[in-house]
């Protein structure tokens, strides 16, 4: 649960940040020099590094107690932005301590030079190797303040973007695959005519050399992340679109053949290439991905119809991946209510997910940063803080290392023995029971996906690499999907069906797909079906808390 601000304590101010995994109120002492002890730390080893001007002094706007904050030079920032990363993994309970760094840093960026200086520090010093690296990056961005036209584009200016800088041999891919990580975050939190106007002729040179070229994939990754979120904004997909079609082959017709890579790094370009094929650049000759997959051994995916809206899921339904700064989740289509249950999952990517299980009533709050495992009605395991979560309360593992790319996370539910067990590589972790005290059935495979993370999962169409040792039963065995049901077909058409379809009077006013027949209480209004009704907590019209659901039949 979000901690409240104390506002009894006069020496304390109280700023609100979200991150894609925890809610929490950041208090730094009003009084606080910043960086009063950090200059005394020994300097990080010599490396290409960004130097901006940095002002020279900044205020905390509307503080008036708060003090001048001194001259921070970029070893300070640099600091700054390493232990802000390294709470990331560690920062798991809304009543620790919320993370200064964060609060220093949001205070820095408040100006147009500090922002700058911000940006340019989490460009030098975010590692390649840490999973949670680009994720640090959305984090301090959707934090700091939205940045003018003008300073960003001194700040493209500052990195000198172009063709030749992409092309040059002895690039460094640490650096370079951060500044397509921070490119991808200005056009999500530009829109309209600014990010137009970032969007030069160099920039998106820059960014298409390196899928023409094919570089480092972690560097090609990112650059068409980028390249996705710039599209946002039609009129600049229509400029993308057009320097894609200039080539003598699509760049992106080449990369989505990596789709199934058995080399992680590339299978996450060839997906996102799929993706940005299907939904963002499509080319008229080329068919979509859904009308060309084989589906006919697969009788359980993902729910495309019962997913958070920034969820990427593949045209098979059995990979998903988020590349939004939110934290997003989706259900399975198929429901477990006796017996015991196994599925597995492939780590593609090796931050933060939560995977498991989760029941309808469990809420889908992305930009809250809630997602399965975060109420009382879904359990999973993050094998990246090696977490079990249940109530948003974790529950640490030490037994067994932090997953990587290629591991397999194993998912078993006995609803007759009143336990879940979550593996890895075939080793057991203790069985969880406590779920079992208020929800017996009616259980999804479920997961949520922290920024940039992606998995696949196995519903039992293929072999099992590590089955439990007890019977169990496998979705796939007993699941059943229309041909209509298996097609994952992407948005943008999923959304046109619905505008041309016809709708009957007495359709949720919300889904629009099942009936209506709930009243909501104390406010007594309705128009919403069921399972609408089990993912609310407001009332859509008056936003009045929902007390009670009663069926109008009774």
């Amino acid at each position: 649960m979000p901690l409240k601000p104390d506002s009894e304590d006069k020496n304390y101010t109280c700023v609100f940040f979200r991150n894609p995994f925890v809610i929490f109120w950041a208090r730094y002492e009003k009084t606080t020099v910043m960086g009063a002890c950090w200059c005394k730390d020994k300097a990080p080893d010599q490396r290409e590094v960004y130097m901006p001007p940095l002002a020279t002094a900044y205020h905390a706007a509307g503080e008036p107690r708060t003090r001048v904050i001194k001259v921070i030079d970029s070893i300070v920032v640099d600091r700054l932005v390493l232990e802000m990363l390294s709470l990331i993994a560690s920062f798991v309970d809304n009543d620790e301590e919320s993370p200064v760094p964060l609060v220093k840093l949001h205070v820095i960026a408040d100006k147009e030079e500090g922002w700058i200086q911000v940006v340019t520090s989490l460009v030098n010093v975010i590692p390649l190797e840490d999973p949670l690296g680009p994720s640090a990056i959305t984090i301090v961005f959707d934090d700091c303040p939205l940045p003018s036209k003008e300073s960003v584009i001194k700040l493209t200016q500052l990195f000198r973007l172009s063709k030749q800088r992409a092309a040059e041999a002895n690039l460094n891919v640490r650096m370079e695959r951060n500044i397509c990580v921070v490119l991808g975050c200005i056009a999500e939190k530009l829109a309209g005519p600014n990010s137009v106007a970032v969007l030069t002729e160099d920039t998106l040179d820059y960014m298409l050399t390196f899928l023409i070229t094919q570089r480092e994939p972690c560097i090609v990754l990112f650059a068409l992340i980028a390249l996705e979120k710039f599209a946002h904004t039609t009129e600049n997909k229509l400029t993308i679109k057009k320097r894609l079609e200039r080539e003598t082959e699509n760049p992106l017709l080449i990369l989505e053949q990596m789709a199934n890579s058995e080399d992680n790094m590339w299978r996450q370009v060839g997906f996102c290439a799929q993706w940005a094929l299907d939904n963002m650049f499509t080319i008229e000759e080329r068919k979509l991905s859904y009308e060309t997959v084989d589906m006919s051994n697969i009788n359980v995916i993902l729910n495309s119809q019962d997913v958070s809206e920034y969820l990427k899921i593949s045209c098979n339904g059995l990979e998903a991946r988020c590349d939004s700064y939110s934290f997003e989740s989706v259900r399975c289509t198929f429901q477990v209510d006796d017996g015991c249950w196994y599925y597995e999952c492939v780590i593609v990517t090796p931050g933060v997910m939560q995977i498991g299980w989760a029941t309808k009533n469990s809420h889908f709050l992305n930009h809250e940063g809630y997602g399965i495992g975060d109420d009382l009605y879904s359990l999973s395991y993050d094998g990246c803080r090696r977490l079990i979560w249940y109530k948003a309360k974790p529950s640490s593992i030490t037994v067994i290392p932090e997953w990587q790319p290629g591991d397999v996370l194993g998912c078993l539910i006995d609803l007759d023995a009143r336990e879940a067990i979550f593996s890895v590589n075939g080793h057991s972790l203790p069985p969880c029971r406590e779920i079992f005290e208020t929800t017996r059935q009616g259980f999804f495979a479920a997961a949520s996906f922290m920024a940039f993370q992606q998995c696949r999962f196995n519903f039992g169409h293929e072999p099992f690499k590590h089955p439990p040792n007890r019977t169990f039963i496998s979705f796939n065995e007993h699941g059943y999907l229309t041909e209509d049901q298996k097609k994952v077909v992407p948005r943008r058409i999923y959304l046109e069906q619905l505008r041309c379809s016809s709708v009957k009077e007495d359709s949720c006013t919300l889904c629009f797909d099942d009936t209506a027949c709930c009243i909501l209480e104390p406010c007594s209004h309705r128009g919403f079906c069921s399972l609408c009704t089990s993912q609310l907590k407001e009332c859509p019209m008056c936003r009045a808390a929902i007390l009670n659901v009663r069926r109008e039949d009774t």
